[in-house]
């Protein structure tokens, strides 16, 4: 099977990643898989799942638009093509075509582009290490704002452009903090009533970070990145600016959240255990649209994240459901999805010639309007090109049936026998729910829609 493979390092590359995958997809691809990653990072969702299929022998050919779309680290790209050249797969690379990758030439190709795109990540990692130094240096502020600030002059200022309710943002920020400690409310509670009143939103863990933010007390921070957790760490410039609060209000705001969480502690939601079970990050709100969680345990209660967190003007999805309840739903869905697609796939004898798809229709009609004219060299070798185009379009068609075949069989050998995939191992079921289960949608405490992987349609 041909599949594609595109990649940005951050969301803010959207538009790239489109352009990317546009060019994939004419390239004649089954799938592409996606990842919104650095290049140097091995930890890329689907860049792994790409090479487990690799693996797996699942895959012919792999098309990429550039050498560091696959990877940024040498290292990386060597042990790629090392198992594509094992597995006897084939990389196609948009930009810069190359025919045979055991061919010494074209390793040493490889090699190059490699190191290029390795060095201009360590070009662009030093140029952003040398900004954040020198803002540092003249204790200039980060380009990351907190909420109710902004930068003038290099330096942080009250944020007095005004919110859509009329009010500028700097006397948001000042009614958040009066809000939390007058009332003496949680960080829900707060995020819940600025989300209502002025469609601001924060997380938790946003909120919460934003309180403990020394910007707010009028100092500026530096080195924050790696050690968020660490503030003990972090390199402080004080009175750089006009406060927001008062280190008295600070040590209120401290002992606030410290009664807080001694009254309600962390609670069930912030467990270590939650979403580590069955379905995790498969679940979603039919309301909000938000992901769904449950505990590790089967008997606890799916539970909306973001209602959870801004609460029942956000998402009306009140009505809670077991976990047991969802997964039993879910198994039946899989198990009557296994029977119609057995009858199906036996009735259509889906393993037979596929029918011709467009582009071969059309260049077989080129072929039959050339060979109508006289023979020449030019229209010999138009002929010949055009004939093996045809040849490539079927290969790869039969190569994506192939595969389409294999995996819909697999599907109906695991869960035709509802029987048989109930004694599995909870980690062995878990892997076969990421692989054919797509979504679960949950509304008013029940299983509204199941939708299942494209290639089981």
């Amino acid at each position: 099977m041909r599949v594609g493979y595109v990649r940005v390092s951050t969301g803010e590359q959207e538009e790239a990643l489109i352009q990317q995958t546009e060019r994939i997809k004419k390239a004649g691809v089954a799938m592409i898989f996606s990842d919104v990653k650095s290049g140097r990072s091995d930890n890329r969702t689907e860049f792994n799942k790409l090479l487990e299929a690799c693996r797996n022998g699942d895959i012919s050919e792999i098309v990429i638009t550039r050498i560091d779309r696959l990877a940024r680290a040498i290292v990386t790209i060597n042990k790629a093509i090392a198992l594509f050249n094992e597995m006897g797969i084939k990389l196609i690379i948009l930009d810069s075509p190359v025919d045979d990758l055991q061919n010494p030439f074209a390793k040493f190709s490889l090699n190059q582009m490699g190191a290029l795109a390795e060095f201009e990540l360590d070009l662009l990692q030093n140029r952003v290490k040398h900004g954040y130094n020198h803002l540092r240096e003249q204790g200039k502020a980060s380009p990351h704002v907190p909420f109710g600030y902004k930068r003038i002059d290099e330096k942080y200022a009250p944020d007095l452009s005004l919110h859509k309710v009329g009010k500028t943002h700097w006397a948001i920020a000042h009614e958040i903090i009066k809000y939390l400690l007058g009332n003496k409310s949680s960080i829900r509670g707060t995020i819940q009533y600025f989300l209502k009143e002025y469609d601001v939103k924060f997380s938790t863990t946003g909120l919460t970070n934003w309180l403990h933010n020394p910007v707010l007390r009028g100092h500026t921070r530096y080195g924050v990145k790696k050690n968020r957790k660490n503030p003990e760490n972090w390199d402080i410039r004080y009175n750089t600016h006009e406060p927001l609060i008062t280190n008295e209000t600070y040590e209120q705001i401290l002992a606030l959240l410290a009664e807080n969480s001694r009254r309600w502690g962390r609670n069930y939601k912030g467990n270590s255990e939650i979403g580590k079970g069955l379905l995790s990050g498969q679940m979603f709100c039919g309301d909000c649209g938000g992901k769904m969680y449950a505990h590790n345990k089967p008997y606890m209660p799916v539970y909306c994240k973001k209602r959870g967190m801004y609460g029942s003007d956000f998402c009306k999805n009140k009505k809670t459901i077991h976990l047991i309840t969802v997964i039993d739903t879910v198994d039946k869905a899989l198990t009557d999805k296994a029977i119609a697609l057995k009858d199906f796939m036996i009735s259509s004898q889906e393993q037979a010639k596929q029918p011709e798809s467009a582009s071969v229709i059309e260049l077989k009609s080129s072929l039959k309007n050339l060979q109508k004219l006289p023979p020449n060299a030019a229209i010999e070798e138009a002929i010949i090109k055009i004939k093996l185009q045809i040849q490539q379009h079927q290969i790869n068609n039969i190569d994506s049936t192939t595969f389409l075949v294999e995996q819909r069989e697999e599907f109906v050998q695991f869960f035709s026998d509802a029987r048989f995939y109930k004694t599995m191992k909870e980690s062995v079921k878990n892997k076969l729910y990421k692989k054919f289960i797509k979504s679960v949608t949950i509304l008013g405490g029940e299983v509204v829609a199941v939708g299942f992987v494209q290639f089981l349609y």
